[in-house]
């Protein structure tokens, strides 16, 4: 079985080295996901359950991983991504049996680590 939340860091230790070594587009990237993420006409829980939803239909585990974590970060619960990934089965049918039982596997062992939170704190974005 999967660890999902070393993966989870192994992904965060993979986006700040791709930022070190290609600065404009890497960090351009991240403040593209941090902006694409703000509150506007839906919340960021619920963009993050779409983002989830996409990630699950493009088969990008990585994405499923951080899009997950983000998504439970925004106070998306756990029922609410089973919903979402009810609507992605609607949508792209198949490859969800596959990758959904994933993301709720994601959802139980990040919610399982305190620490996972602290990961994913942007706010030192525009620090610079």
């Amino acid at each position: 079985m999967a660890n999902y939340v070393d993966e989870l860091n192994q992904y965060l230790d993979n986006n700040q080295t791709f930022m070190k070594e290609v600065p404009g587009p890497g960090k351009g990237f991240d403040i593209l996901h941090w902006t694409a993420s703000q509150p506007g006409a839906l919340t960021p829980a619920e963009k993050e359950l779409i983002a989830l939803s996409m990630a699950v239909n493009m088969r990008c585990e990585s994405c499923m991983v951080q899009h997950t974590a983000s998504a439970l970060m925004a106070g998306a619960t756990r029922d609410q991504i089973k919903e979402a990934l009810g609507v992605t089965l609607e949508m792209s049918g198949g490859p969800t049996f596959v990758y959904g039982p994933m993301v709720l596997d994601m959802c139980d062992q990040l919610l399982a680590d305190p620490d996972f939170k602290s990961k994913l704190d942007h706010t030192e974005l525009f620090s610079k």
